[in-house]
């Protein structure tokens, strides 16, 4: 039919032309075909006449691309609504994080991945207080790779144990790699809580409450807050002890030591209590506490409260203070 149609032929749709050799039902069925996809068009009279096949296809498609079209904007204003909300979004999470400035991170892995991504940015320097004993492998410690590029970037890294870890052979050798890029290693009697500082921008501390099964951390980005946790770090810093110390010096170590667990005994803290505050083995606490109970020639805790009033050891310590500087001495603040 579409043949007979091109040839010039005008096409009666109720009559099929005897040439043609077409049924009318055939013919009539043929006519819908080639009148939906617009290859014929109905003259004014009713009758039929041929369209070119590129101009049926414009005709026939011209719906279809104004629906795409339609469509695409659509589209299209749905992505410009959906990011300026998204960045509205940004920008609150963003002001979000300067104003509180913490955000709490839970799970070994997650805070493992969370400080190798912060040694991965951290450009300079690491500062740390690394409690020791049964802590000394927690969940405050890199993967090895990002362990090992701290040196291999030449990061400057001070690092500040507690007297204990001095029995630690290892720690020994890391403070020779340590020195090599200008840092150090350093031990003290003062009891402390973990702490990581990078750059000091960003800051660790551990949120473990008592019992609690799931570790973590808050990450503090608060320009003040890691600051005061800085100064915090150089106090503790400037009166520790080299962890290269000689030998004739290592008495001071050993007296710092009791006398750190000495001010404990006396705020009511059990031995369990010391010995993690001051992160050592439970057995040698007690043997230090043995060692001190002898010293005061006494046989319990409460006459040896009673020896150190009358003695006055750790009233000198806090004329000591004062003198130094620190008149205010609060509980509070």
């Amino acid at each position: 039919m579409y043949e007979f149609a091109v040839l010039g032929n005008r096409i009666d749709a109720d009559c099929p032309p005897p040439e043609v050799g077409i049924s009318r039902s055939d013919w009539a069925h043929a006519c819908e075909s080639l009148l939906r996809r617009r290859l014929l068009s109905r003259a004014d009279d009713g009758d039929l006449t041929a369209v070119h096949p590129e101009i049926a296809l414009s005709i026939l498609n011209a719906p279809l691309s104004d629906e795409i079209r339609q469509r695409e904007e659509a589209m299209a204003t749905n992505g410009r609504v959906i990011q300026s909300i998204s960045r509205r979004l940004a920008q609150l999470a963003e002001n979000g994080r300067q104003r509180d400035g913490v955000r709490v991170v839970r799970g070994e892995q997650a805070l493992r991945d969370e400080i190798d991504a912060a040694i991965l940015r951290c450009t300079t320097e690491i500062h740390s207080l690394r409690p020791g004993g049964r802590r000394s492998q927690d969940h405050f410690s890199a993967s090895a790779t990002s362990a090992s590029s701290i040196f291999e970037r030449g990061l400057r890294c001070q690092f500040l144990y507690h007297h204990t870890a001095r029995s630690n052979l290892g720690l020994v050798a890391r403070a020779k790699a340590v020195a090599e890029h200008g840092g150090g290693i350093r031990t003290t009697a003062a009891s402390f809580e973990r702490l990581v500082i990078f750059d000091r921008k960003l800051a660790f501390i551990p949120v473990d409450g008592p019992g609690a099964a799931d570790r973590g951390a808050a990450v503090i980005s608060d320009e003040l807050v890691v600051e005061y946790l800085y100064r915090t770090f150089v106090h503790l810093w400037a009166n520790a002890v080299p962890l290269e110390l000689p030998e004739d010096q290592m008495d001071e170590v050993s007296l710092d030591t009791r006398m750190a667990i000495l001010r404990l005994m006396s705020a009511g803290l059990k031995d369990e209590a010391i010995a993690n505050r001051l992160g050592m083995a439970l057995r040698t606490c007690r043997r230090h506490i043995s060692s001190i109970l002898k010293g005061l020639n006494v046989s319990s805790r409460f006459q040896a409260g009673i020896k150190i009033a009358q003695l006055g050891i750790l009233t000198d310590e806090v004329i000591d203070s004062e003198q130094s500087g620190r008149t205010d001495i609060s509980p509070l603040w």
